[in-house]
């Protein structure tokens, strides 16, 4: 399994290098804005880094099932399926390398928020500047009072939908994938079908998810934003169900 994660990893060392020297980028801006005192400077390195984790890390999900997809088109791929391993050992290790490499984007950005706060810290009066910067952001933007508590609330709020979607999404992508290169195999439309297989896999989910919000605990709503227990149960479901038919449709037509 280790060695099949490291075949898998090194696929998306490209994007990784990418994403790095960006957010470097960022940081330069952020300190020298802190350096010489420069609002707007800071508030373009903090709006850039936000919106870039949000892109990243979608990205890196759906880069993932854009490797799947030129595997299954190659004949490497076949190759792959066809060594001595299990079918589910293959699988999974693409699926634990696809959440590894979230987990790096993750990881990078945090500690790159927490190295602002630092220098921020340190500098005379950075912290103030910093508060400051992000006050002026967000009121130029939504022109509302800024409330830290409440955007703790929803940053670790945004923190837990964006995995439980990044989740999603590439559990379906790759069960869209797999169908269609299963199915059309070097076909020209395989491409075309998995992306309509995306959306009506999501779509079904998701009207899986109104249909059960009718029954009564779908009418209950906690106090703070967040996914309800129910709902956290059904993706885990819904996960643990595309992860086992893509397993069976991959030992049934790639591994032979």
């Amino acid at each position: 399994m280790g060695k099949l994660i490291k075949y898998e990893w090194r696929k998306q060392r490209t994007s990784r290098m990418v994403i790095l020297i960006s957010l470097a980028a960022c940081l330069v801006l952020f300190l020298g804005g802190l350096i010489f005192q420069n609002d707007p400077a800071l508030a373009v390195a903090i709006l850039l880094m936000v919106f870039g984790s949000i892109f990243v890390l979608f990205y890196t999900g759906i880069e993932s099932i854009l490797v799947l997809n030129r595997d299954l088109k190659t004949k490497q791929s076949y190759m792959l399926w066809m060594v001595p391993r299990s079918v589910w050992e293959i699988l999974g290790a693409k699926y634990i390398c696809a959440f590894l490499q979230m987990l790096f984007v993750f990881g990078i950005f945090v500690a790159a928020a927490c190295l602002c706060t630092v220098a921020a810290v340190l500098s005379g009066g950075g912290i103030r500047e910093l508060v400051k910067a992000v006050e002026s952001l967000v009121r130029s933007m939504a022109n509302v009072r800024v409330d830290w508590g409440m955007i703790l609330i929803d940053l670790i709020w945004f923190a837990v939908s964006m995995l439980i979607g990044w989740t999603e999404v590439i559990l379906v992508g790759f069960l869209a994938v797999i169908i269609s290169r299963t199915a059309l195999i070097r076909s020209k439309f395989a491409g075309v079908l998995s992306v309509v297989l995306f959306f009506v896999i999501i779509f079904l989910i998701e009207r899986g998810m109104s249909m059960l919000g009718t029954l009564p605990w779908g009418n209950v709503s906690g106090a703070a934003p967040g996914l309800e227990i129910w709902q956290i149960v059904y993706y885990l479901l819904m996960s643990v169900i595309l992860f086992l038919v893509s397993g069976w449709l991959s030992e049934k037509k790639l591994s032979v």
